[in-house]
């Protein structure tokens, strides 16, 4: 279970065929530093919002979300990821306005 690496610092499950809801244990990766669930494949991908957990992922650098089927918003809680320096979401169907806490 991936809840059982406390000290998990990368996470890449990019190009693979998962599908569903983002998935909400993110939150337990207190020094997850990259996160990359992008380009979902076989027409298969994350669907729905962005769990609010993955904003509490204060150590997260990299977050690549990108080419999945994401709806809703990005919050305005992203600016609580002081540390993040790379920030992908293109290629979703999520709102085209961006908080102004990525500025």
């Amino acid at each position: 279970s991936l809840d059982n690496l406390p000290k998990l610092r990368q996470l890449n499950m990019a190009s693979n065929a998962l599908s569903g809801d983002l998935p909400g244990f993110i939150e337990s990766f207190v020094t997850l530093q990259e996160l990359d669930v992008s380009n979902q494949k076989n027409d298969v991908s994350f669907t729905g919002p962005i769990p609010d957990n993955v904003w509490r992922s204060l150590s997260l650098k990299l977050l690549n979300l990108a080419d999945n089927r994401l709806t809703g918003t990005v919050p305005s809680l992203v600016g609580n990821l002081a540390v993040l320096e790379v920030f992908d979401v293109s290629n979703n169907f999520l709102d085209s306005s961006l908080p102004s806490e990525l500025g």
